[in-house]
């Protein structure tokens, strides 16, 4: 979804983050049980590529990204805000599918994500406004800073476009 070949995606790798002010493209390819976890303001987003939900010893001092109660925080401070700040932005979560059925609760690793990310964003009044979370299938995503639109391509399913805009509350600005 590179606009007509002139805005590089940054794509969130594995417990990565990734930021853009401004213009930009910021996505995740191959999302399991992972979340893409978007915190947008209208200058700025940034992006983690959350695997679990929370770390088992300090890599989540190493790798804040792969973690939702360490990426939450990375991100508030990849844009500079406070939790007392972060009301003002809005989240989007993708991701979190149980590709492996018949799992134990436990086990349930996507599901585990998405409820704890839901929790520290509604902790934080940071509100969730747009969720494509659950299932069976992997999804890969791109969201356009610019335009507010975001391509989800879910494993054998066409590309499904949403136009965020008013989910976000701004106009798209206009290229």
């Amino acid at each position: 979804m590179a606009v007509a070949g002139k805005t590089e995606v940054l794509l969130a790798g594995m417990g990565e983050i990734k930021v853009a002010r401004g213009a930009g493209v910021l996505g995740c390819i191959g999302l399991g049980s992972c979340v893409g976890t978007l915190l947008y303001d209208p200058h700025a987003g940034a992006l983690a590529h959350v695997m679990l939900p929370e770390p088992h010893d300090d890599d989540a001092l190493r790798m804040p990204g792969k973690y939702a109660v360490s990426a939450v925080p990375a991100l508030l401070k990849e844009l500079g805000l406070t939790p007392a700040t972060a009301s003002r932005l809005r989240a989007i979560l993708i991701g979190g599918a149980e590709v492996f059925q018949n799992r134990e609760s436990t086990l349930r690793i996507g599901e585990r994500n998405v409820e704890t990310l839901s929790r520290l964003l509604k902790e934080l009044r940071i509100s969730i406004a747009f969720s494509d979370t659950g299932g069976h299938r992997g999804r890969s995503f791109e969201f356009d800073l610019t335009t507010a639109e975001l391509v989800i391509r879910v494993v054998g399913q066409p590309p499904q476009v949403h136009s965020l805009s008013r989910a976000l509350g701004r106009m798209p600005i206009a290229v």
